[in-house]
């Protein structure tokens, strides 16, 4: 079984402390510094713990004052439906850039994988699988990233790999909300398994046809997720 990120550990401790009997709303909570050395993690594990912490609605960081507890219990639906719906827009955007460039890349692959990159791809399909089971999410999230990335490499177009690097960037909290949902893990693991078996068989439209499924089924579950 696969073992969770310093990051989820530090998330899962510091929330166990937030829906303790001590924490109370408004506190502010322990510095960086304090929670590096009482959990003997690096700085910027702290800080991205703190990020997502913020993200999900118990946290309120304040530059230069620190973190302050603002909910001690959160609904895990309601906070990623808040943060679609306030991030609506961009994401719209994303998804329909992405609609445009990996059914491209998808057909490329298929003419182009050599043998070495389907198991590459396989290994990461398998390991996406695995995480699932522990409901990881910041690793789902790299997982799906490499999946993306790794179908972007075997176009052998560097351009294309190029975009790809920046749009991930500017994604990553994206993925990191997208897969703190189930039903959205569910059909991602769907997708990915429909074009791997498209990519093995080298079906260039059948690859094609999957990944534009695959990204228009995502601009659905992000509606789905802002009304829900």
């Amino acid at each position: 079984m696969n073992r969770l990120s310093a990051t989820q550990k530090t998330i899962n401790e510091l929330k166990e402390y937030l829906l303790s009997d001590e924490a109370k709303i408004g506190d502010k909570l322990a510095t960086e510094k304090e929670v590096c050395e009482r959990l003997k993690v690096g700085r910027g594990t702290v800080r991205e713990a703190f990020r997502n912490l913020e993200a999900e609605g118990y946290l309120s960081i304040k530059p230069g004052k620190g973190a302050f507890i603002v909910r001690k219990s959160q609904n895990d639906n309601d906070a990623v439906a808040s943060w679609f719906t306030k991030n609506r827009g961009r994401i719209q955007d994303y998804v329909e850039f992405r609609n445009i460039i990996e059914p491209a890349a998808a057909r490329m692959a298929a003419e182009r994988a050599t043998d070495e990159d389907i198991r590459t791809l396989t290994d990461i399909h398998e390991t996406f699988i695995e995480t699932s089971m522990i409901m990881d999410d910041e690793k789902l999230a790299y997982l799906d990233e490499e999946f993306h990335s790794q179908i972007m490499k075997m176009t052998g177009n560097e351009i294309m790999e190029m975009i790809n690097q920046s749009m991930n960037k500017k994604m990553k909290n994206f993925r990191f909300q997208t897969f703190k949902i189930r039903h959205n893990v569910k059909n991602a693991i769907e997708a990915h398994g429909k074009i791997l078996r498209a990519l093995t068989d080298r079906d260039v439209d059948v690859a094609e046809m999957y990944m534009k499924r695959h990204i228009e089924l995502i601009d659905e579950d992000m509606e789905r997720i802002i009304v829900m």
